[in-house]
């Protein structure tokens, strides 16, 4: 198996559940599901006497808390889109240099991948180079290789057979994985965050070493077979590129969704921490079965816990992208 192989074989290890809480899930559902564990434990405990959960002191005690806390969120809240907006707003110089930038990259894409004027959206854009990745790739693996895929012994005048191997490996090993994300990108909702999560799976990095590495080694012995390894690494690096601005566009709308819901929830579950201050030693002292009173407790747990959960959900999502795209480009990412 190829370097590049085993590093996408890394990147799907991880269980599909496991990948559905980081990434792919709905983080409201993901936040349903924290809340619903908590929930399972705290009537657990309750049910196996393992602590006193209903009396009116304890509850009062962890009301009061959760409303301290829950008071914190707006700072939190202003926090989060503080980090927003100080990547939106700027001078207009700074506001048109970006603007610039932005055009200048996209014509770089158009004059590597020949395409008159490419996409605006971002599925679009990554099919866009990694088809341009596959073919130049195909096309330097069918001069190293015969029909059946075999190298000839000198299928480039002036390589020794070691070096054609090595760029037929990793020419055929670029092209299949460019192929089936490309696949991948064009089989489902071209929306900027499931595009985000396909590409994040695109370790490139690998692919890029060896690159500038043999195309170092062949560089003053067949200049055709050094453009063409040449065009592929200017590919990666643009879709290195391409992949980090996507990354900031989509964090930047999780984290300005996400200080909008904690405020949302945090004034629901404030207001149900001091419904509940004020009315839970009413009903405990009421006559009431035991798992009346369970519930009840259960639901302020759960209800006040909810800014929390959400908070939890996002930031996983956040961090989970961020330790997957820190590496890319210079440095090969390493397995933890």
């Amino acid at each position: 198996m190829s370097k590049t192989a085993a590093g996408s074989a890394d990147r799907h290890d991880s269980s599909a559940p496991e990948r559905w809480v980081l990434l792919t899930g709905s983080r409201l559902l993901v936040s349903l599901v924290i809340l619903l564990v908590i929930g399972l434990v705290f009537v657990t405990t309750a049910v196996l006497g393992l602590a006193t959960v209903t009396t009116p002191s304890r509850v009062m005690w962890y009301l009061n808390g959760t409303v301290n806390g829950l008071l914190t969120l707006v700072p939190i809240a202003v926090g989060v889109n503080q980090i927003v907006l100080t990547h939106e707003f700027g001078s207009i110089q700074d506001l048109y240099q970006r603007r610039t930038d932005v055009t200048e990259f996209r014509e770089r894409v158009e004059q590597y991948t020949e395409d008159p004027v490419t996409s605006s959206h971002a599925s679009d854009l990554f099919a866009t180079l990694l088809a341009a990745v596959s073919d130049t790739a195909a096309g330097l693996h069918r001069e190293c290789a015969d029909s059946s895929g075999q190298a000839d012994e000198r299928p480039i005048e002036g390589l020794d057979e070691h070096l054609t191997e090595e760029i037929d490996s990793i020419s055929h090993s670029i092209h299949e994985e460019a192929t089936r994300m490309n696949d991948e990108l064009t089989g489902g909702d071209p929306n900027m965050l499931r595009t985000l999560l396909i590409v994040l799976e695109y370790d490139d990095s690998r692919d890029f070493d060896e690159v500038r590495r043999l195309r170092h080694e062949v560089s003053d012995t067949d200049e055709d077979v050094a453009e063409q390894l040449q065009r592929i690494e200017e590919l990666l690096s643009e879709i290195d590129a391409a992949r980090q601005y996507l990354k900031t566009v989509v964090v930047e709308r999780q984290l300005a969704q996400l200080s909008r819901l904690l405020i949302y929830t945090g004034l629901f579950s404030v207001t149900v921490a001091l419904l509940g201050i004020f009315t839970y030693r009413d009903i405990a002292g009421v006559t009431a079965p035991y798992a009346l009173l369970v519930v009840a407790a259960g639901l302020l747990v759960v209800t006040t816990l909810l800014p929390l959960a959400i908070l939890s959900a996002y930031i996983l999502r956040v961090a989970t992208i961020a330790r997957q795209t820190a590496a890319f480009g210079p440095f090969v990412p390493e397995s933890e």
